[in-house]
């Protein structure tokens, strides 16, 4: 057990009273003894309990933050981001990782409530929306990636239909026509990503053609082969992330195909795998550095004021081309 707020007392020689009262940083205390008893708390090691702390202030210190998948390079991008603009606003994050599975996911919120946590920052949670309104309506709460809808809840999201015409408007520039997308499934995400897809396809007087995946490397592997069937094939492929973009090209690749040169592929998010020597990956950047200074504003606000009114903040994307992307063959363009 670590020292306590009596031991540092006993080293500084004054009361447990005034321990408590520099710890938690009030004014009514002589800097003369302010600094006695910091220095006794350092030499003992001593850190004070961030609960502790927030039951003597009557305000909560710690957000709660649920992540979808800890094994996506795209999550790691958003939590950091999170982090940095909680610890400017001085909250401690607790999180709760997720594997990819809806039926964890409400117990794991729950566990993040029972820690007293001010506040939810949830990322991309594939919980149902009756889930979501259940554990989310009396407590402060965030979407990061996805937008459910409901009511006192706070949403940071991409502008997909932006991210999609940015895609498809960089691909027809290159004189593709035939633009296949594998989905990243059946979540609300995925679902917003396609439809993005698809109304930007509809504004270029294209077809829309879709194959059903997941955000997993093992689905871009599933749908590289099922396009590899194709006839026409199409000249071009839209991934719904990084790694299914990936996965689609090692099957390709291992088929005497050459990417971009036969195939064009993009992907989404930008992760460091986009940015590997060896893969050099056209993504969409979703600007993730400002998903969580967005996030933990929007949340600050609703702990503030829980009747504010619901605010829904759309990041536009960019798209970093990169060697994956090429004119395709005169050829195999379809007019």
């Amino acid at each position: 057990m670590g020292p306590t707020q009596e031991d540092v007392a006993k080293r500084a020689r004054v009361s447990r009273a005034l321990v408590s009262l520099v710890m938690r940083d009030s004014p009514n205390v002589s800097e003369q003894r302010r600094r006695r008893v910091l220095r006794a708390a350092e030499e003992l090691g001593y850190r004070p309990n961030a609960f502790a702390r927030s039951l003597a202030s009557k305000r909560l210190h710690t957000i709660g933050v649920l992540i979808n998948d800890v094994t996506n390079p795209y999550f790691g991008g958003v939590y950091s981001s999170l982090a940095t603009a909680a610890e400017a606003a001085g909250f401690d994050l607790l999180v709760a990782p997720g594997t990819r599975s809806a039926d964890k996911e409400a117990a794991l919120v729950r566990t993040l409530l029972e820690h007293r946590v001010a506040g939810l920052a949830l990322l991309s949670p594939l919980m149902t929306t009756k889930e979501l309104r259940s554990l989310t309506s009396s407590w402060p709460t965030v979407l990061i990636g996805r937008d459910a809808a409901l009511p006192g809840v706070d949403v940071v999201t991409t502008d997909e239909l932006q991210a999609a015409r940015l895609v498809l408007g960089h691909l027809t520039e290159l004189g593709h026509r035939h633009i296949v997308h594998v989905t990243g499934g059946a979540n609300r995400s995925a679902r917003d990503r396609a439809s993005g897809y698809r109304t930007a396809m509809r504004e270029l007087g294209l077809e829309s053609r879709e194959l059903p995946g997941a955000f997993s490397h093992e689905a871009g592997q599933v749908a590289a082969r099922e396009i590899l069937t194709m006839a026409p094939r199409p000249t071009a492929v839209v991934a719904a992330n990084d790694l299914v973009a990936v996965g689609a090209m090692g099957v390709f690749e291992s088929h005497g195909l050459r990417v971009p040169d036969d195939l064009s592929v993009v992907g989404y998010d930008d992760s460091q795998i986009a940015r590997l020597d060896l893969v050099q990956l056209t993504s969409v950047c979703q600007g993730v550095d400002h998903f969580g200074s967005a996030a933990v504003r929007l949340l600050l606000r609703r702990i503030d004021d829980p009747e504010t009114s619901r605010a829904v903040e759309r990041i536009e994307t960019t798209l970093v081309v990169r060697r994956t992307t090429c004119p395709p063959r005169s050829s195999s363009v379809v007019a």
